[in-house]
């Protein structure tokens, strides 16, 4: 009897099937929230705003143009710009995100935790 001879062909993975892993917004954000320093509401991010405290900030998708227009403002006063991420969803959504249950307008992020959060800036600029 012959041996029979053992082909080792390599086989090539097909790249393009696999999913690209996508960068995910809301569980950075709840990361962020359990393991950072997080501030949320419209007066407090606001006052904090005014000591240059914040790395980040992220708003909701129907936040007040208002609210919108005075956080710019204060922005452009400053010598360091803060990075504005327009959140997708609602106001809901965002407090559902970080796991209260009611509207949440706009979060300030003074310590990322262990969080990717603020590679936000890159991916989306």
């Amino acid at each position: 009897m012959a041996k029979k001879k053992i082909d080792t062909v390599t086989d090539k993975v097909d790249l393009s099937r696999k999913k690209k892993k996508e960068f995910d917004v809301d569980s950075n954000i709840r990361v962020t929230y359990k393991t950072g320093k997080v501030i949320y509401g419209k007066n407090s991010v606001l006052k904090y705003l005014r000591n240059d405290a914040f790395k980040m900030i992220i708003i909701a998708n129907n936040c007040p143009a208002e609210l919108v227009n005075q956080l710019n403002h204060y922005i452009s006063l400053m010598k360091d710009k803060i990075f504005i991420h327009r959140y997708k969803g609602s106001s809901w959504e965002l407090g559902l995100t970080c796991a209260k249950p009611y509207m949440i307008s706009v979060i300030g992020i003074i310590n990322e935790g262990d969080s990717d959060i603020l590679s936000l800036r890159t991916k989306l600029t």
